[in-house]
């Protein structure tokens, strides 16, 4: 079983549960150590430590008036990131979207009506249909590639950071790995929030 939990990056000296006390979640928020860009910190909520608002992005940069940057985790499998800044408003994109879609979409259990195993290779059409279409919809709001970096390099260049070029962020918003954390963590890199 993977990491499930929330990476919460904010440009604040305050851990997240000092900023917003009343989310009891945020209480349980463990600090990322790095050699964060100067005022940031990254934060690691676990969902053992209980649910985050839907809104918590807005709540987040309500209080503090600076960039955030969320990146919810999957099961370690993909990465769902939403960021805003100051006058780009919302930025959003998907890491290992792919390996996502069974979190968003519950698959059909490969069984007949009489209980039969419908094998390895087993799919059902109407299923995949769906994910497509879901699939479609998602990089319809937030893409990936070239498109998704661009957003993202405006992102953290409205955020106060120095990030890479657009061909070296978009490599990592359609890039693999085992974990999906670990990309998100280079994202942050190629964002200019870990320099090196």
């Amino acid at each position: 079983m993977g990491f499930w939990g929330t990476y919460v990056v904010l440009r604040s000296d305050e851990p997240p549960a000092q900023v917003l006390p009343a989310i009891t979640a945020l209480q349980g928020a463990d600090s990322r150590d790095g050699a964060w860009s100067a005022g940031w910190r990254v934060w690691v909520v676990r969902d053992s430590a209980g649910s985050l608002p839907d809104d918590l992005l807005e709540q987040l940069h309500a209080v503090t008036g600076a960039p955030v940057l969320l990146g919810r985790v999957l099961d370690s499998s993909a990465v769902h990131v939403v960021a805003t800044g100051t006058s780009v408003r919302l930025w959003e994109a998907w890491l290992q979207l792919k390996y996502a879609m069974g979190y968003l979409l519950d698959p059909p259990a490969p069984f007949d009506d009489d209980g039969n195993y419908l094998g390895d290779g087993w799919s059902d059409p109407a299923y995949e249909a769906k994910v497509e279409l879901t699939r479609s919809e998602i990089l319809a709001q937030a893409p990936g590639g070239m498109a998704g970096a661009s957003s993202a390099q405006a992102w953290a260049r409205d955020a106060g950071l120095v990030p890479d070029a657009v061909e070296a962020i978009a490599s990592v918003l359609d890039g693999r790995e085992t974990f999906a954390e670990d990309l998100f963590l280079q994202l942050l890199q190629r964002l200019g929030l870990n320099p090196t």
